[in-house]
């Protein structure tokens, strides 16, 4: 992809395009934002307008040829290994630098927060003498996570939420080279709206069940404030306890105390879950904010201790008698 075909985000594009057109390309970059809005894409086409012959990423120069083919000798990617970028890894990048004297050597590192104290301390010597013709282009959804003194010695660019207008454009592009038949034009409003502004996430929630599973969630969620706390207990019990299903459960209940937390600001263009508005209006007169803010909270929380591989039964029970708990609180 050519850095001019990037979606929606102008200003980290045209500053890359100065750089690259001027020859000023700096020694590294750090790319941050949420996940799924065209950091790595923007990557990707960076690095192949610096490494093009013509410094335009052409697409028919043989350097570009070699790019197309995925053996240009000049691209080289780092991600992380069992969840994290150790020190060894780094010591490799480090013995493959030195020699790089001529040509442009980029280096991507994906997840750029998740290296270790070891190797963001070994990588940042790096940073501090870098070696001529090499371009790092750090990637990362964390930009907290980063260290300081790596972030410093970087040029760091921001990466905004995609329109939903976008997101939805990139699903009927999916849609139609699935072969679609059907209409699928309210799938499709939903999940650029769920999405958040991220393709990557949209394109998640679009493989997944999510019609069906939504609707049975939402169901639990406006029936818990009846329930007594036997109930809401054995609900959790019958709760699926399949990760990947229930990371697209807190989503959903996540975007559904989004949504009564909009209506209790006024703020009903906001809302997702529209078709559920009255729903929606009901429930809200029964939490108070307090309880929305902590109840949101917990959800995020949820999010990352189903990364950790928490047990899914004993979270479940946590969360929705926290729900329960916090109807009039």
């Amino acid at each position: 992809m050519h850095l001019g075909e990037v979606i929606e985000q102008r200003v980290a594009v045209r500053t890359l395009q100065r750089a690259a057109a001027a020859g000023t390309v700096a020694h590294a970059y750090l790319f941050h934002g949420d996940r799924g809005v065209g950091k790595k894409t923007t990557a990707m086409s960076f690095a192949h307008q610096i490494l093009c012959r013509n410094r335009t990423g052409c697409g028919s120069c043989p350097e570009c040829l070699k790019l197309s083919r995925g053996n240009h000798p000049g691209l080289r990617a780092l991600e992380p290994e069992d969840g994290t970028i150790k020190i060894e890894q780094i010591r490799s990048v480090q013995s493959q630098v030195q020699y790089a004297q001529e040509h442009h050597l980029i280096w991507i590192i994906d997840d750029a927060h998740r290296m270790t104290p070891e190797a963001a301390n070994s990588f940042l010597k790096l940073l501090e003498e870098p070696p001529a013709y090499i371009v790092f282009i750090l990637v990362t959804d964390h930009l907290e996570q980063v260290l300081p003194t790596i972030r410093s010695r970087c040029q760091v660019i921001a990466f905004t939420r995609l329109s939903d207008a976008a997101v939805a454009e990139a699903l009927r592009a999916k849609a139609a080279n699935g072969g679609s038949t059907q209409d699928d034009g309210q799938k499709i409003e939903l999940v650029a709206k769920m999405a958040q502004g991220s393709i990557g996430r949209a394109l998640e929630l679009w493989e997944s069940p999510l019609v069906d599973r939504r609707r049975w969630v939402l169901e639990q969620l406006i029936n818990i404030p009846d329930m007594d706390l036997y109930e809401v207990l054995g609900l959790s019990h019958r709760w699926e306890e399949d990760r990947s299903l229930v990371a697209l459960d807190l989503t959903l209940i996540l975007q559904w105390y989004r949504d009564l937390w909009c209506l209790k600001e006024g703020l009903e263009r906001q809302v997702v879950n529209m078709d559920y508005l009255h729903e929606l209006s009901e429930s809200c007169k029964k939490y108070p904010k307090s309880s929305l803010e902590q109840i949101t909270k917990t959800i995020i929380d949820l999010h990352g201790q189903l990364e950790r591989n928490a047990r899914i039964r004993f979270m479940m029970a946590n969360l929705l008698v926290q729900i329960r708990k916090g109807v009039f609180a």
